[in-house]
């Protein structure tokens, strides 16, 4: 035992070492697991429906010029992200969200409102956002996938000009 000054007594605790200590750190990592499995029971396996970007989920159902002006700015601010690796992680989530929507006809939809979009946009911008979006496929690749499908598939019956300025896979 140590004294301290103001005449209180200090016991000294001998700390596990060895063995022994990974012993415990190993039954509290099992504890620790235990608890996470018990968790995850409480709240059964429902899947999480809340959107993954809500403005674009609002606009499920708006028109068509709503939609447009809707991704001409988010890809007005997106292309303002000062950084390279911040504007995929702008981006990704809204096509994450895209391809959350189960009706196909909305979805085509939205993604057509996109490629609109996107030709508005001046040059620089464009050059932005292209990159991004080529970057967002090392992010996830099945997203980017489903989406490049979609758009393969939408790209021939837009205008000839929305095509051209469209860059091509």
């Amino acid at each position: 035992m140590d004294s301290f000054e103001n005449g209180g007594t200090r016991q000294s605790v001998e700390q596990p070492s060895g063995t022994q200590r990974e012993k415990e750190l190993a039954s509290d990592y099992k504890t620790a697991q235990r608890s996470t499995n018990k968790m995850a029971g409480l709240f059964g396996s429902k899947k999480d429906t809340r959107p993954i970007d809500v403005g674009l989920a609002s606009l499920v159902g708006s028109d068509e010029a709503t939609a447009i002006e809707f991704w001409k700015k988010r890809f007005e601010m997106t292309a303002a992200v000062p950084n390279d690796i911040a504007r995929v992680g702008a981006l990704t989530p809204q096509m994450r969200e895209l391809t959350r929507i189960d009706n196909l006809e909305e979805r085509k939809r939205l993604t057509r409102a996109r490629l609109i979009a996107f030709t508005k946009l001046p040059q620089e911008q464009r050059q932005l956002i292209t990159a991004a979006r080529r970057k967002a496929f090392e992010v996830d690749k099945a997203v980017m996938e489903a989406d490049q499908k979609l758009v393969d598939e939408l790209l021939p019956t837009l205008d000839a000009s929305v095509r051209s300025a469209y860059p091509q896979t």
